[in-house]
């Protein structure tokens, strides 16, 4: 037997005798809490989400359908001085989803007081190795110095006005105080715009969300982003589409329709969405667990919000077909 057939031999024995099952879990695998909860200085309630991971040898899917993962637990949080013991409470899980159809939340009535710590404990009293704890401390909301709160049109107040066919400069502190220490990890900047969709003889309030987009930290120093020309009002555009529709906001100088909102994230949040974000990774991507909770995982942050209402120009509002605006005297177009 020549020496290639004898390597080819040993090859396809080798092949033969490899097992093509995989041991899906491990042994070392054990149950685990999971902790979801994000603090929110803008909300008197705020909600923790409390469950655990399963190990199963058996279809996931079809086991999370039919069992409760969620934990009978004891849900404290403190700030050092005063002591919050949470409610739970029944929920409905998200429709046309594989999963138990009810979930638990935790609920704690208390708005979380920016620049303070807050830690969080979690006791599961069947099993004391579950019991899990974390810590956060809540950033300031930060201050947005462009656009401005409120300016004057005519000897009257008016919120300032946006020109969405050209670049616009927005410009933000950490906090009020620039003295103080930055606390947060990074920042989501979010356009919001209010209006009603008018379809014949029906009126549907409507909501228009666009972003969020996550901005790093860059100290205590003033912070600018730059919105690109018509990069917004493109956007709007697209999602003011229906060919039928009549669309109507309220453009009067102190009208509410159009808002910027800035969070303030704190350092393991930002991370957080950060290193989850499908933006930042690739299939090739070895994505690591991150997590700030001790003997479980999940993330407990917080996060602190500031926001400022403004106008849009004339043409942004022809082009949007917004209360049925006449087309300006100057050229306007979305090229």
């Amino acid at each position: 037997m020549s020496v290639q057939s004898y390597a080819k031999l040993i090859l396809i024995a080798l092949l033969v005798g490899c097992r093509t099952d995989v041991d899906l879990v491990a042994p070392e695998a054990r149950e685990r809490v999971v902790v979801y909860g994000i603090l929110r200085t803008d909300r008197d309630t705020q909600f923790i989400r409390i469950g655990r991971l399963f190990v199963t040898r058996e279809d996931a899917a079809a086991y999370a359908a039919r069992t409760d993962l969620s934990l009978q637990a004891q849900v404290i949080l403190t700030d050092g001085q005063t002591e919050w013991v949470a409610t739970p409470e029944t929920v409905l899980k998200v429709p046309n989803e594989p999963f138990f159809p009810v979930q638990v939340v935790y609920r704690i009535a208390m708005r979380p007081v920016p620049r303070t710590l807050y830690r969080l404990r979690v006791s599961v009293p069947e099993n004391p190795a579950l019991n899990v704890s974390s810590a956060v401390l809540v950033p300031s909301p930060p201050y947005i110095a462009r656009p401005e709160s409120i300016l004057s049109l005519g000897g009257q107040p008016a919120y300032p006005s946006l020109d969405l066919t050209k670049r616009y400069v927005i410009q933000f502190y950490p906090q009020f105080d620039i003295q103080l220490p930055s606390l947060a990890g990074g920042y989501e900047l979010t356009f919001r715009f209010s209006y009603q969709e008018v379809i014949g003889s029906d009126t549907f309030p409507r909501e228009l969300v666009i972003g969020p987009r996550r901005l790093p930290a860059q100290g205590s120093a003033v912070q600018t982003y730059t919105l690109q020309e018509k990069e917004l009002l493109r956007t709007a555009y697209a999602n003011l589409s229906h060919p039928s529709a009549r669309y109507l906001y309220d453009n009067r100088p102190l009208g509410r329709a159009w808002s910027l909102w800035l969070t303030a994230l704190d350092t393991a949040l930002y991370n957080y969405l950060r290193i989850n974000d499908p933006a930042t990774t690739d299939f090739t991507t070895v994505k690591p667990e991150y997590t700030n909770i001790q003997n479980g995982l999940g993330i407990f942050g917080a996060a602190a919000m500031s926001y400022r209402y403004f106008r849009i120009d004339s043409c942004s509002e022809y082009l949007l077909r917004l209360n049925e605006a006449p087309a300006p005297t100057t050229p306007c177009s979305l090229e």
